[in-house]
């Protein structure tokens, strides 16, 4: 239980960072405690948790990839990746553009094929080094980084793009 109240949150947070409508993040969630349960005993994660709950939620979000078809209308609130200041804290017109910026950094990833995205995510949110990277998503070494690098190409190849179409925005 109390592994439950400490991680909720980060777990969460992650299944919407690996693509996750908030309704498919509240099944994952439910479902990646579920298997910790089951597991927790046979495995020590005191000190990992984090990592540990990562990769049992990766594996859900794969298998949920895997058994129904990726999703193709997304609701409005689906593009919240809690980057989002709070509505007293900011103007109106910062609040539309960090909206903005949010929506188009969840289109960008979407984009990403899940297994890239994983590693982008650790990467860049969490902030993991590759080679905790690739223990979390039982990958070696060079493989978590080429998917890194790819995914960064990928991204910044999707933000060029829309620069070229959007640039007037940006000036």
């Amino acid at each position: 239980m109390e592994l439950y109240r400490s991680h909720v949150k980060y777990v969460w947070k992650a299944a919407r960072r690996l693509g996750l409508t908030p309704t498919e993040a509240d099944d994952a969630v439910q479902e990646t405690f579920l298997t910790a349960h089951r597991r927790a005993a046979s495995y020590d994660a005191r000190g990992f948790e984090r990592s540990w709950l990562f990769s049992i939620l990766y594996n859900v979000v794969l298998h949920h990839r895997r058994s129904h078809q990726r999703r193709t209308a997304r609701t409005e609130d689906g593009f919240d990746l809690d980057v989002l200041p709070s509505p007293s804290s900011v103007a109106p017109d910062q609040r539309a553009e960090t909206s903005e910026g949010a929506r188009i950094l969840e289109e960008i990833l979407a984009g990403l094929e899940p297994e890239r995205r994983a590693v982008l995510v650790l990467a860049e949110f969490e902030e993991r080094p590759v080679s905790e990277i690739a223990e979390i998503l039982g990958i070696n070494v060079s493989t978590a980084t080429s998917r890194l690098r790819l995914a960064r190409e990928q991204v910044e190849a999707a933000m060029a793009r829309r620069r070229a179409r959007d640039g007037w925005r940006y000036k």
